[in-house]
């Protein structure tokens, strides 16, 4: 299977969007997906890579730095999504690798729970499990 990887364009927002439904996220409009992409693009703590396949957006992947008061800044993961007809062909891992090689420092990914592929994922490329929290938000 044969695919770039590389940083993503404006012009990836309806690529990105199609491909995030597959893992339950809510379907944007192209007028959002656009400026969701576009707020990422322009900040500088946020990076977005893609892979993709002839002409297609099969893979992005979401990457912030995250600063912190006590302990050590690092990067983390915010989003990684693989089409399911391209899982298992290293898309995934092309894209973790890719935004580590794009930057120096920890990396860490927070994984829900219930999500034991993703965490099997993880660990094969190198990630180890090392705390587990709960996530709390004010009702709106």
């Amino acid at each position: 299977m044969e695919y770039i990887v590389r940083s993503a364009s404006a012009s990836d927002a309806i690529g990105i969007n199609k491909v995030s439904e597959h893992l339950g996220y809510s379907q944007l409009s192209s007028t959002e997906a656009s400026a969701k992409l576009q707020e990422l693009l322009d900040s500088s703590q946020d990076q977005v890579f893609v892979a993709e396949q002839h002409g297609l957006i099969i893979g992005w992947l979401h990457l912030f730095y995250a600063r912190r008061l006590a302990s050590d800044n690092f990067f983390e993961i915010g989003g990684l999504v693989v089409s399911p007809d391209s899982r298992g062909h290293g898309v995934g891992r092309a894209l973790v690798q890719y935004a580590q090689d794009k930057n120096s420092g920890k990396f860490r990914v927070r994984c829900n729970e219930k999500r034991r592929d993703a965490h099997k994922f993880y660990e094969n490329i190198g990630f180890n499990g090392n705390k587990v929290q709960r996530v709390f938000q004010v009702r709106s």
